[in-house]
């Protein structure tokens, strides 16, 4: 693996999770490959075809629900407590 795939295999994972806390620095934020590829700043083809397996992780993360939050009253300040 040259340079350039290990550099793009460290910025599509640290996109993922910029994307998935809903918080994208260079993309419109939209849970999909086209705004995973330009939040890692990696042309879409190929995070499709050279890293078809972070894309496939990506898409199963979008796709795991999320633990819900539940609202406590003994919290007191009104913020959800994990549960």
């Amino acid at each position: 693996m040259d340079d350039q795939h290990h550099d793009e295999r460290t910025r599509i994972p640290e996109a993922m999770n910029r994307l998935l806390t809903g918080q994208p620095t260079t993309s419109n934020g939209s849970l999909t490959v086209v705004a995973l590829a330009a939040e890692a700043s990696v042309h879409r083809m190929a995070l499709m075809e050279r890293h078809a397996d972070l894309k496939n992780e990506f898409y199963e993360r979008v796709r795991t629900p999320k633990p819900a939050r539940s609202w406590s009253r003994r919290s007191g300040c009104g913020r959800p407590s994990q549960s």
